[in-house]
């Protein structure tokens, strides 16, 4: 396939078994353990899967479990270049006991570095994921792991607490993220566990269209909590990645924020400046899932009303799930001149790391070397 060299944000990796995972856990809790996911985790699939049907190993195993299938299905035909494995999807930070989510998911975090990140492969990155419910665990887990070279990011996916995650309640979260260098990334799709409400504004979504189409509302809640609350002036290097869910609704929302900055500075006089001057500088979104909209056109227009979008925007694929972004075709709806950014030197940007013609530069002196 080829197409554009690609930095990829979000591609979803597992295990092979539970077992792999639960190695790592006490005993206390291993033994007691009825299920790694929780409750109401996933609502019915259309086709029983969320997965493209090919991504499932010949055994079996999991999609998203095998590193070859990964590189042959999809890293080496697509020119990836990096690929952030972000767990499938990590809302095992769920379970209603807090004390045995945090358990798991330290316990995820260290099946993640000593399989998936020894892997030979300099493309492969990750994150640190974090179960929500205990801030001040969280943090600690955030600064347990930090200084490991391929852990970019500090991954938010569910929601027990009910907070928009910019609340002070996770200021321990913040803080943490600050002080060791990676930015905050928030996932789509754990805001229904433990607190079903939180889902949309009008209760639990109940099929698997009212999900898609309204999924976007917990996330812009997240996002403007970050900025009326604050969390971008008291930590000025701080960054928000916002994973899967779509870009459509970005300019409106910022329209609305920036028309009543007026009436926000009343209540929180700490936000210094147009709300989306914060997003501009200190947020980038994923493309995936990109709306197509009526025309090409359509859509780079209502994109273009987001003063310096191309900026913003991060690709992403979303593999191994059935409705996964192709990055050719994500180019022929975005103009040329955005590919670069785009596809991979934001998010090398937003990860500290070198743009593609620099990283490029200095694999041919290595190799000549």
């Amino acid at each position: 396939m080829a197409g554009p060299a690609l930095f990829d944000c979000d591609i979803h990796h597992n295990w092979k078994a539970e077992e792999d995972v639960l190695h790592y856990l006490p005993r206390r809790w291993r033994d007691s353990l009825h299920s790694m996911s929780p409750p109401m985790m996933w609502l019915q699939q259309s086709f029983g899967t969320n997965a493209r049907l090919d991504s499932f190993g010949a055994g079996g195993s999991p999609p998203g479990s095998s590193y070859e299938m990964l590189r042959t299905q999809y890293l080496d035909p697509f020119n990836v270049r990096k690929a952030k494995l972000s767990f499938y999807i990590g809302q095992n930070g769920g379970l209603v006991n807090p004390y045995l989510a945090d358990a798991l998911v330290r316990a995820m975090n260290d099946w993640n570095r000593d399989y998936w990140l020894s892997i030979d492969d300099d493309r492969l990155i990750s994150v640190i994921l974090l179960a929500t419910q205990d801030p001040v665990q969280a943090a600690a887990e955030i600064r347990r792991l930090a200084g490991h070279p391929k852990l970019v990011e500090v991954l938010l996916v569910p929601n027990p607490l009910g907070k928009p995650f910019g609340h002070p309640i996770y200021d321990p979260i913040h803080a943490a993220a600050a002080e060791v260098g990676l930015p905050l990334g928030i996932h789509i799709g754990g805001e229904g566990f433990a607190r079903p409400t939180l889902n949309v504004a009008g209760g639990q979504a109940n099929c698997k269209l009212d999900f898609l189409a309204l999924q976007i509302e917990p996330m812009m809640h997240h996002l403007l909590s970050f900025i009326v609350h604050g969390v971008f002036e008291r930590y000025p290097a701080l960054k928000l990645m916002l994973i899967e869910m779509g870009l459509a609704w970005l300019p409106a929302f910022a329209w609305k924020l920036d028309a009543m900055v007026d009436v926000l500075r009343r209540e929180t006089d700490w936000v210094k400046r147009l709300p989306s001057d914060y997003i501009r500088e200190r947020v980038r979104l994923t493309t995936q899932p990109m709306e197509a909209g009526p025309s090409r056109r359509h859509m780079v227009e209502l994109l273009e009303t987001f003063d310096g979008i191309e900026d913003v925007l991060c690709y992403a694929s979303d593999y191994p799930h059935w409705d996964a972004d192709n990055s050719v075709v994500i180019a022929s709806r975005v103009p040329k001149a955005w590919h670069a950014k785009l596809f991979y030197d934001n998010a090398a940007a937003f990860y500290g790391m070198p743009p593609l013609a620099e990283a490029d530069a200095g694999a041919r002196v290595d190799a000549d070397a």
